[in-house]
């Protein structure tokens, strides 16, 4: 009997101890993808000169841009001000953007905060030097009031996002 009791407890200790591992290796890999959103929107927040940005999903890291030599994006503008528009209109702006490193300028991905929010970018790799446009697509359909987007760009680069942003101020249909 006495044996039993050992050997239970020692298989309830190794679970306990594997749930534990599992656990700590799940929270560092939540630490990791917090530091990683926190490093672009603090990059973001130094480029665009404001304090707040909206709340932002980044994707996961894509791994065609892992194995890919980096370069450097410099983009004209990081923010456009669409100003007023009436709710439903759909609007656009072109983010011109260039290479400025020394090796080709991949984007493996670009997406808004939500569905309203819709970038479209060149899928083939920029050469150093050249120039690009990211286009960005507002739907303002169900929007109403001072609308603050982001745009998370996902490259070849250190850092390996990029974030954009796009204001409108959406007004009802009188």
């Amino acid at each position: 009997m006495n044996e039993n009791i050992k050997t239970f407890s020692l298989a309830v200790i190794t679970v306990c101890v594997f749930i534990i591992t599992v656990i700590q290796i799940l929270n560092m890999m939540a630490e990791q993808k917090e530091r990683a959103a926190s490093h672009a929107l603090l990059h973001a927040q130094q480029d665009n000169g404001i304090g707040a940005m909206p709340q932002l999903s980044l994707p996961a890291a894509h791994d065609s841009t892992l194995n890919m030599p980096l370069t450097s994006i410099q983009f004209e503008e990081m923010k456009y001000d669409f100003g007023d528009m009436k709710k439903g209109d759909v609007v656009s702006h072109s983010f011109k953007f260039k290479n400025t490193g020394k090796n080709p300028l991949l984007i493996t991905n670009a997406h808004g905060t939500c569905g309203c929010t819709i970038p479209s970018y060149p899928k083939e790799p920029i050469a150093p030097g050249k120039e690009a446009i990211l286009e960005v697509q507002f739907n303002s359909t169900g929007k109403e009031g001072l609308q603050n987007k982001s745009i998370s760009v996902t490259a070849n680069t250190d850092p390996q996002y990029t974030v954009l942003s796009i204001v409108a101020n959406v007004k009802p249909v009188e």
